[in-house]
């Protein structure tokens, strides 16, 4: 109960929390879109700078295993995300939406966790950033694929390439940021005058952050009623079954307690970035409103407010 409180008073929460009841208390609290994008990229470089300094002082032994369990993992989640789909019988373009959004990774909902873990002085891999990129890739393939497969069984026709995926996906701004981070973090003998920038301000410019995807996420919650009780069931659900499916590799990855918390988050979180850009490309029949307000308002609340407190007082 104390973790719980601890964290549901963290700055974080609270302000991603405003932002919500300000949207749906009609405020006339405005975030301009050009600065809400603004801070969405300097927080991916950021990211992938502090993962960069971190990673330089990996070795490839180190990182061999978890890459390789990251990987898998990749293929199991969206598979697991369109089975359930399938049991809660939704249709074949919601089940393909679900397949990539669970798939896929939320870069926020990473980093919310690595902020609460940080104030709370646990530790974890300084690869997990690289984790996150790997992460990101596997699951938008296996959901095209999926699709593609449908049309040998005439259930939708619209050719598609999976190449085409793996190069869009790693040229969009989320990797390609992470990865130029990383490689600066890498490379650069010495980061200190990109620290007061990228490293001191980072908890300030979260906040901002959060505060501006709260409003995003009150307009969303509008939409939900219209989807029915299975919408919320699957939202809420899955990120507790790809925690346990996180929990298990981080396991058999040897990740430390850190390490573990961070992938059970990633493995529960939805993308409303990456996986959005692949469907409305390749999967037209899939609603944006659907897979969207899915990520957004049901599950990213869910993990912000209930998941991340639950993956930390499991594994601590």
């Amino acid at each position: 109960m104390e973790l719980l409180t601890f964290l549901l008073t963290s700055a974080p929460v609270l302000l991603f929390v405003t932002g919500v009841i300000a949207a749906l208390g009609k405020s006339n609290l405005r975030i301009p879109e050009s600065l809400s994008i603004t801070l969405n990229l300097y927080l991916l470089l950021a990211i992938g700078l502090k993962g960069g300094i971190g990673l330089s002082s990996v070795s490839m032994d180190e990182l061999a295993l978890p890459l390789a369990v990251t990987l898998v993992v990749g293929i199991i989640l969206p598979l697991v995300a369109f089975g359930i789909g399938s049991l809660l019988k939704f249709t074949f373009p919601e089940r393909i939406a679900m397949a990539a959004t669970f798939g896929s990774v939320s870069l926020v909902t990473y980093v919310a966790a690595t902020a609460q873990l940080e104030r709370l002085g646990i530790v974890y891999e300084p690869f997990m950033t690289t984790l996150v990129v790997v992460l990101e890739i596997p699951g938008l393939v296996v959901a095209l694929l999926l699709y593609n497969q449908s049309r040998v069984l005439g259930i939708t026709a619209a050719p598609t390439q999976s190449f085409t995926v793996i190069r869009d996906s790693l040229l969009s701004k989320s990797i390609l940021l992470l990865l130029a981070g990383l490689v600066v973090g890498i490379v650069t003998p010495d980061t200190s005058a990109l620290e007061p920038f990228f490293i001191d301000l980072f908890p300030g410019v979260l906040l901002l952050f959060l505060l501006s995807l709260g409003v995003k996420v009150g307009h969303q919650l509008k939409a939900v009623p219209s989807y029915g009780l299975k919408f919320l069931v699957i939202g809420m659900t899955f990120p507790l079954v790809g925690a346990v499916i996180g929990y298990i590799a981080a396991g058999m990855a040897g990740l430390s307690d850190g390490g573990t918390i961070l992938f059970m988050t990633l493995a529960a979180s939805g993308s409303y970035i990456a996986a959005p850009a692949m469907l409305q490309a390749s999967v037209p029949e899939a609603e944006p409103s659907f897979y969207l307000t899915l990520a957004l308002a049901v599950t990213f609340p869910f993990n912000l407010l209930v998941g991340i407190p639950l993956f930390i007082s499991i594994v601590t």
